[in-house]
């Protein structure tokens, strides 16, 4: 069963990889906008490992789920004294405002040194989603069913590590963002 679970996870790594495709050199990154309204891209946050993972604000089902975890492996990466960022981008830009962005990041303490929580336009958004292999389906009130998963980048923007969401996914977070930065 292990084994399967296992070989399960690295077909699913496989297949996120080959979802995020290398860019042209001439084609710009999505443009991503913080909690405080700062905007950014992918590629600004190169410099340490990256957690993201993708959720709707409005959403009551798993989405808190995910910000919990998140919030818990920020602060477990914190206390390994490990490098790393978080980034949370929204499923939803549709309906998600820079407030309601906002709103869930004070909720879940996110420190934007540490936790980026983050929107834009719905087109540099779904690029984004697009990069990671994302799929979300809209239900009447939000996005109802979606991919759910922690991807770590490396400090070159590269797909390291794809995770499932579980009760030690903060544990192999830091494991993660270690492998990630060569400790």
């Amino acid at each position: 069963m292990r084994a399967a679970r296992h070989a399960a996870a690295i077909g699913l790594l496989v297949i996120a990889a080959a979802l995020l495709p290398g860019r042209g050199a001439a084609e710009e990154p999505p443009r991503l906008v913080d909690q405080l309204g700062r905007q950014f891209t992918l590629p600004d946050l190169e410099r340490v490992p990256l957690v993201v993972t993708f959720v709707s604000a409005h959403c009551t089902d798993v989405c808190p789920i995910v910000n919990a975890m998140t919030a818990d492996a920020v602060q477990r990466v914190k206390r390994a004294r490990l490098h790393a960022r978080f980034l949370t981008i929204t499923l939803d830009p549709e309906r998600d405002s820079l407030a309601d962005l906002r709103a869930l990041a004070h909720r879940f303490g996110a420190d934007p040194k540490r936790w980026i929580v983050a929107g834009g336009s719905r087109a540099h958004i779904h690029a984004v989603m697009r990069e990671f292999g994302i799929v979300a389906n809209r239900g009447d009130r939000y996005i109802e069913a979606h991919t759910t998963m922690f991807y770590v980048l490396g400090t070159d923007g590269r797909l390291r590590s794809t995770l499932l969401i579980s009760s030690d996914v903060a544990d192999r977070i830091v494991t993660a963002v270690r492998a990630a930065q060569g400790v």
